[in-house]
């Protein structure tokens, strides 16, 4: 059997070229025997990878493979047995007329696809078929209302630019995004696709819709189990004794927490007003909640540090014994009063009294007599009385003149009302807390 070398084919294809429709094809006419009808073009697209979605951007980085097919009626040839039944021929894109496809909805720049490497594979019957590697970065509007638990849809719109819908029109050659050589992404879900087709204003639009969610894990480690820890952590300050002088500074640290846990939120999410996540929402109320924890917490010491000599409030005595489960059990007794300031009935007794012995307290029903404080320093102070209504009673060294002995006393000072707005403060803060965690937290884990 006698040779044929690669001289003969190129001769052969020489000859196919300047004798079949090659020889008059025109690229600018577009490839369809009825000029008033339109071309139909069918898209598929194949997804590659995911580069990611920035959400605060709002935009989506997607590798894929565009194919477009179409009929070509002025460029139908038949393929002679010299060629073995040859079906096909691959010719650079730029020598035949191909739709001007544009990403509609580019995040950067409204520019051709393709690229002048590229090739058109054209069969013997005029179908063409051009096939696109496409790195596109398109705008993709985010709802970041259920972050980190959150799943959007956004679109790659393309549209044949400067073209009417009269003249070429595009078509989905499938409803779906193909995934047979798709990359899983680490942050983000494939999760489902579609691909459908519309007229708006003249103009033919294809648009690819696809569906992603996020996967949470990375950001439920390391936002919400530490946020919700230091939500913990600033009940526990108000458990901290008054004397150590440390809880202040908790408190402003359990703050400034909840302030950079919100500052690493916002730099991830959107700056927009149409969506807020629950847990930036969350975050701002642990910050409201952090400073009027403080807030408490300086209240509570001032109270602590207050002039044991200070008259405290008939209110804040009932509250105190209230808030430490008392309110009306037994006797109580108010803050001391320095000897030197006080005049004992029985002067036998002056010697025995020491700078705590005397004791103030709320008559019981079997005193038979009131006691009167003498006016002191000459008449310009005089002790407070707790209780103007009440007939007061003085003990001296501890021990009762008159009343019940079967009663238990109460001693109220300004360290048990501390104590007491401590129990007032620690519960109010508890429940708030538990109040905004199952509010914003909880719903987002049943997303």
């Amino acid at each position: 059997m006698e040779e044929i070398d690669g001289t003969y084919y190129k001769e052969k294809f020489d000859s196919f070229i300047k004798t079949s429709a090659f020889s008059y094809y025109e690229k600018k006419i577009r490839p369809i025997a009825d000029q008033s009808q339109a071309l139909d073009v069918q898209i598929a697209y194949s997804a590659v990878s995911i580069n990611g979605l920035d959400a605060a951007g709002g935009v989506l980085d997607i590798v894929g493979i565009l194919t477009a097919t179409w009929q070509n009626d002025l460029l139908i040839f038949n393929t002679s047995t010299d060629w073995n039944g040859l079906e096909g021929l691959l010719f650079p894109q730029d020598k035949f007329w191909r739709p001007t496809l544009v990403l509609d909805n580019s995040a950067t720049s409204l520019t051709e696809v393709g690229d002048s490497s590229y090739r058109i594979r054209i069969d013997a019957n005029g179908k063409h078929e051009w096939v696109i590697g496409l790195v596109a970065s398109s705008a993709c509007s985010v709802d970041v209302t259920n972050f980190p638990f959150d799943s959007h849809s956004c679109e790659l719109i393309f549209t044949p630019w400067g073209t009417t819908s009269s003249e070429v029109t595009l078509s989905p050659n499938v409803t779906t995004v193909d995934r047979t050589h798709y990359s899983e992404n680490v942050e983000w879900t494939f999760v489902s696709s579609s691909i459908t087709s519309s007229i708006e204003n003249n103009a033919s639009y294809l648009t690819i819709t696809i569906d992603l969610k996020r996967n949470p894990g990375y950001f439920f480690v390391n936002l919400i189990m530490p946020i919700t820890v230091v939500a913990l952590l600033n009940i526990l300050v108000f458990l901290l004794p008054s004397e150590c002088g440390e809880r202040v500074g908790y408190a402003v640290t359990i703050f400034l927490t909840f302030a950079v846990y919100l500052d690493i939120i916002t730099a991830t999410l959107p700056k927009s007003t149409d969506s807020t996540a629950k847990l930036s929402n969350y975050l701002i109320s642990m910050v409201i909640l952090g400073a009027l924890t403080s807030l408490m917490i300086i209240v509570s010491l001032n109270v602590y540090h207050r002039d044991e000599e200070a008259p405290i409030p008939p209110w804040l005595v009932k509250l105190s014994t209230c808030l430490h489960c008392k309110c009306g059990k037994g006797e109580t007794k108010l803050a001391s009063v320095a000897p030197s300031r006080a005049s004992s009935p029985n002067p036998k007794l002056k010697n025995m009294i020491s700078p705590r012995a005397i004791n103030i307290g709320i008559g019981s029903r079997r005193n038979s007599f009131e006691l009167e404080l003498q006016k002191l320093d000459g008449g310009k102070r005089q002790i407070p009385l707790a209780y103007h209504d009440k007939t007061p009673m003085v003990n001296y060294a501890n021990e009762s003149v008159y009343g019940d002995d079967d009663e238990e006393e109460i001693d109220v000072d300004w360290h048990y009302v501390s104590t007491s707005l401590d129990y007032l403060f620690c519960f109010i803060t508890f429940w708030v807390t538990l109040g905004l965690t199952c509010f914003f937290i909880v719903p987002l884990a049943l997303v």
